[in-house]
C-alpha cells in the first residue's frame, strides 16, 4: 500500500499467495483484509485467490467496500460466498474517505452471483486506528468494521482451535443480533461478541 492506503490487485494477489504458502510455518489461521477493488470480468482472481485460502483452513474476512448504498456495491473480494463478509453498523455517519465525506457508504448486496452480502455488521464509524504519521486517528469505513470482526474470530479460535472456517462462520451466524435491516445490509445482523464467545462450539 502507498501513504495514501491504496494498491494494486497484483500485490494483493502476491501477499495471499505468500500467505498460502507460509501459513504452515506461521501458523496463520485468519487474513483480515480492509481492502476491495471493482472487477469488471468474469473471471475474479482475487476470490479465487481467497477461496484457495479458506479451503485450505484460513479463516477470511473482508471488507464489504465503502461504495454503497447502491444494490450490487460490495467489493471483490468480499463478493465470495465463501469468505465472511463485513458491513459498517453506523455508514449513516459521515465517513471521509479520499478527501469527500459521504454516508450511507456500506456495500450492499447482492453479488453479481446473486449471492446475499454482507455477512455480518460491526462498528465502523470513528474508530480509533494508527496511521502512517505513526499517531492515532479516528477514521470510519468497512475496513475499520472488519478487523473488529477478525479479532472476534481470532479469541473464537483461541478458546476453541479445531474450530474450521466454515465452523467460524456458523458460529458467528447464529450469534448475532438481527437489526431488522434488508439482508442485503445486514446479513445474519451485528456482530455479538459475547454471545459468540459463550456459545458452545459447532463442530458440523
Amino acid at each position: 500500500m502507498d501513504k495514501q492506503g491504496r494498491g494494486s490487485s497484483a500485490d494483493l494477489l502476491s501477499g495471499l499467495q505468500w500467505i498460502y504458502e507460509n501459513k504452515k510455518k506461521y501458523d496463520i489461521r485468519i487474513v483480515n483484509l480492509s481492502v476491495g477493488t471493482v472487477i469488471s470480468n468474469s473471471f475474479d482472481p482475487l476470490v479465487s485467490a481467497v477461496e484457495t485460502l479458506w479451503d485450505s483452513g484460513v479463516v477470511v474476512v473482508a471488507a464489504a467496500g465503502n461504495g454503497g448504498p447502491s444494490p450490487g456495491s460490495v467489493t471483490s473480494p468480499g463478493t465470495s460466498r465463501k469468505v465472511i463478509t463485513v458491513d459498517c453498523l453506523d455508514d449513516h455517519k459521515k465517513c471521509n474517505i479520499w478527501d469527500t465525506e459521504i454516508k450511507d457508504f456500506s456495500g450492499r448486496g447482492p453479488t453479481g452471483d446473486c449471492i446475499i452480502k454482507p455477512d455480518i455488521l460491526a462498528p465502523g464509524a470513528e474508530i480509533y486506528s494508527c496511521s502512517n504519521t505513526g499517531e492515532y486517528i479516528p477514521l470510519s469505513g468497512t475496513s475499520m468494521s472488519t478487523p473488529i470482526v477478525s479479532g472476534a474470530a481470532a479469541l473464537l479460535l483461541e478458546k476453541y482451535p479445531k474450530l474450521t472456517p466454515n465452523q467460524i462462520k456458523y458460529m458467528l451466524k447464529i450469534t448475532s443480533d438481527d437489526m431488522a435491516y434488508p439482508k442485503n445490509r445486514q446479513g445474519w445482523g451485528l456482530l455479538n461478541i459475547e454471545r459468540l464467545l459463550n456459545e458452545k462450539p459447532v463442530y458440523i
